[in-house]
């Protein structure tokens, strides 16, 4: 995938604000493209959604 598209894909994963995709996402902390390192501690640092049900119940 091309730098732009996954710094795309990243802020979308970020948006969902699901802790479920930090996984997915700290990778790219590693990228070798700065705006893509940006992107992924962008999407990370989104608070989580209170509606998510890896939040809202933990125990699942």
């Amino acid at each position: 995938m091309t730098a732009p598209h996954l710094e795309h894909a990243l802020g979308i994963l970020g948006s969902t604000r699901d802790p479920d995709g930090h996984p997915m996402i700290e990778p790219y902390g590693q990228h070798p493209v700065d705006y893509v390192r940006e992107a992924g501690a962008m999407a990370l640092a989104e608070p989580p959604d209170q509606n998510t049900p890896a939040v809202a119940h933990p125990s699942v």
